[in-house]
């Protein structure tokens, strides 16, 4: 790292080390500072975390952008009007905790539900922690839909998780499939770099997408599938592996339980009959089985795009569990090293989870447990029973067995089944935007059954729009960083707080301390987030100050023995189960059978009449972080509408032009977007850009700020008819038409279309 960076928080001008403001993934900064304002801020040269995505670049007009939430505001005429009154800290505190402690006086602690958004480090994990101990298991955040359902099932099938970020080992890892992700946009340079370093000393690149990616020029083989049939590609692969012995005989005799059960479940799935659900020729199957099978050690990061899938998820990633363990590369070096609990900091202790479990006034489950048991207080407690010989503390990521499926949060609001959410405190969310079926949330929103709602954000959202309380959040430069906190791995990164808040924004760790510690929780929360993070760090004998202050910031964990030749692996029998018992004991199968997805060419033919496309959407876009950055001009330029991209064929028959604005439907209505021609399709498969809004519309009610206008999730369902086994949204493998729209009637600022 640059050693003319200066660490420590300080007044004085100068440069210093920090975190990018713009998405709260945490990544390294250095910035010019006089008079508490950045003059540049760049990638910090050196880091193993640099800023270096094309977002980075605008990151000093993120920081101040005149949007940016200042000051706190209380509603002060209906929901949505906009008509807002400023008000102190003090008195917005004063009166949520009123409302809240009143709430629990009549309804329950449970009858609150806390939800999330964007990354936004410890206040994620302090959100959380308050919940447990004010014992509401009612926790939403929408990272739920971005691997929940994955880790639920490694956990289910391994006991533990493997490393989300999965990146390769050069001259180690000699196969890699890039299945439902595109690191190009997501993971930025350095995760290209460590892909090319692979193949250039041999490795094999495999990438499973219904787009032609970024990565796919750097693959040895691209299976162009249907978009939904990941899980009986999967079953097709593993078909293949096992008929032709291909399987790491020796490590499936003494580690796994049900290998018999999978051989017959895979059976039926030949590549040929595979090759007609997917359109993914026969040949392309078995050559990627054969290349992972026979290229070990072999990794498969996790991708999003395999768990957004609703009902067709859940097969899809359990069978990848089953291709990982049964070629023996699951916890190998260079291939899927299980990741390492939370040791070197007290963060599973920290964060109460035992408190939740056993809390005085808690007595019911959370709203989705009865129709999704696995994400719910009866389904921790599974798992914790499951693992206690290997991990009797439980996983550190313990917020993935908890997420309420977001369909029962809005029925609890709007129905009161099974029984009623009064309060919604939204940290850095925007649900109106980012999860499915948005007409249904906004009448939750809306409801006179929700009796508080409170937004803290950088932004007036749409969601936040309809709140009665809006707050402002501090960014990265304004507050200190200490990484890891979701408990996924033993790594930890920090970095002070570089500027002081502007205005009166404050962290999101205020909020909840301010909260709990008029409720109740006294005596829980120190007073400022570094002196959390001390506490935190007590086990590694370092202080915040002093590990940000090194020059390269991190406590990396120790690479040491595998971890289930040392314990077994963390499941009730300590083998990995491809037949999880704890999934039967939870009421599912103990191994999954391969689902269409809800709306598919094959589970609704008479659907597909009508609706003749297949729609998959919300792939990511290196120009916004999902549903952020609108405001800035620069990335806007670049990608100002939200766009559809549809094969040049198809665009033809249909009388679509290049860059005409398009009607999106689907059985639930329309939205318009941009048509923009893409080969890298199949003819029958369109994508929709996800999560978009347009803060330069009006803010105010029925518009806010464009939310019906282009958002593909207003048009998505959510029903528990669509989802997968942990209640998730059925984002990608639906089905939808095009149809043009004639001058002038398309262009953007109008007034909501849904059909």
């Amino acid at each position: 790292m640059s050693s003319s960076v200066t660490t420590a928080t300080t007044a004085t001008a100068g440069t210093y080390r920090g975190i990018c403001p713009i998405c709260g993934k945490g990544c390294f900064v250095e910035a010019k500072i006089t008079d508490n304002r950045p003059e540049w801020i760049k990638p910090l040269k050196g880091s193993p975390h640099p800023a270096d995505c094309p977002r980075a670049g605008q990151a000093r007009e993120y920081h101040d952008h005149p949007d940016r939430l200042k000051f706190p505001l209380k509603r002060v005429g209906r929901r949505g009007e906009g008509q807002w009154q400023r008000i102190g800290w003090e008195q917005a505190l004063a009166e949520i905790a009123a409302r809240l402690a009143a709430i629990r006086d009549r309804h329950g602690p449970e009858a609150v539900q806390t939800m999330g958004g964007s990354y936004k480090g410890a206040g994620d994990a302090a959100c959380w922690r308050w919940s447990n101990l004010w014992g509401t298991p009612n926790m939403l955040h929408q990272g739920k839909n971005c691997g929940e359902a994955q880790f639920l099932a490694e956990w289910a099938v391994y006991g533990n998780i493997s490393n989300p970020y999965g990146l390769p080992t050069p001259g180690l890892t000699r196969c890699m499939i890039n299945w439902g992700a595109n690191p190009a946009v997501a993971g930025g340079i350095k995760f290209v770099q460590r892909i090319a370093q692979m193949r250039a000393m041999g490795g094999k690149l495999i990438v499973i997408d219904p787009r032609r990616t970024e990565m796919v020029e750097q693959a040895d083989l691209w299976l162009r599938l249907r978009p939904g049939t990941d899980g009986a590609l999967a079953y097709a692969m593993l078909h293949v592996i096992i008929k032709e012995q291909l399987y790491d005989k020796a490590f499936v005799a003494k580690w796994c339980q049900g290998f018999e059960a999978l051989t017959r479940v895979v059976e039926r799935y030949t590549p040929e009959a595979v090759a007609e659900i997917t359109w993914v020729p026969a040949g392309q199957i078995i050559e990627a089985a054969r290349m992972y099978a026979t290229n070990g050690p072999a990794l498969i990061p996790f991708g999003l795009g395999v768990v957004e899938l609703g009902k067709a998820t859940t097969s899809a990633v359990f069978a990848i569990c089953y291709l990982r363990a049964i070629t023996g590369n699951l916890d190998v070096k260079g291939g899927q090293r299980l990741i390492d609990p939370p040791l070197q900091i007290r963060f599973r202790e920290e964060m109460y989870w035992e408190r939740l479990l056993d809390h005085p006034l808690r007595t019911r489950d959370n709203v989705g447990a009865q129709q999704w048991p696995i994400a719910s207080v009866r389904g921790m407690q599974a798992f914790r029973a499951a693992m206690a010989a290997a991990e009797p503390l439980g996983p550190g990521a313990a917020i993935y067995m908890m997420c309420t499926a977001p369909q029962a949060t809005w029925n609890a609001i709007l129905d009161g089944e099974p029984y009623p959410i009064k309060a919604l405190i939204t940290q850095g969310g925007n649900a109106l935007v980012a999860l499915a079926n948005s007409r249904r949330i906004y009448a939750a929103l809306m409801s006179e059954n929700l009796e508080l709602s409170v937004n803290m954000d950088h932004w007036m959202t749409p969601g936040a729009q309809l709140a009665d309380y809006v707050l402002p959040a501090t960014d990265g430069l304004e507050r200190p960083m200490l990484g890891g906190m979701w408990g996924l791995n033993n790594n930890y990164e920090a970095a002070p707080r570089i500027v002081q808040p502007l205005y009166e924004r404050r962290d999101d760790y205020q909020l909840w301390r301010e909260l709990g510690n008029r409720l109740g929780q006294q005596g829980y929360w120190p007073d400022t987030l570094e002196g959390w993070f001390d506490r935190l760090l007590e086990p590694s004998q370092v202080t915040h100050a002093q590990l940000s202050a090194r020059e390269v910031p991190w406590l990396m964990g120790k690479s040491g023995q595998l971890r289930h030749e040392a314990k077994g692996f963390a499941t009730a029998s300590g083998k990995v189960e491809l037949t999880s018992d704890l999934m039967a004991k939870l009421g599912y199968p103990a191994m999954p059978e391969y689902e269409e997805p809800a709306w598919s060419p094959v589970s609704a033919p008479e659907l597909f009449k009508t609706f003749p496309l297949v729609l998959t959407s919300g792939g990511g876009s290196k120009w916004y972080y999902r549903s952020q950055q609108r405001h800035l001009e620069k990335m806007r330029k670049q990608h100002a509408y939200a766009e559809v991209t549809i094969h040049p064929q198809t665009a033809a028959a249909l009388g679509i032009s290049e860059r005409q604005m398009v009607w999106v439907e689907t059985p639930l209505g329309r939205v318009r977007q941009m048509a923009i021609f893409s080969d890298a399709l199949h003819p029958q498969v369109v994508h929709a850009d996800g999560s978009w809004w347009y803060p330069e519309r009006r803010g105010e009610d029925p518009v806010l700020f464009g939310v019906w206008e282009s958002n593909i999730n207003a048009i998505l369902p959510d029903d528990p008819t669509t989802a997968d086994f942990a209640g998730d949204c059925n984002f990608r493998g639906s089905l939808c038409r095009l149809m043009p729209i004639s001058a002038g009637q398309g262009e953007p600022g109008g007034s909501p279309a849904l059909g």
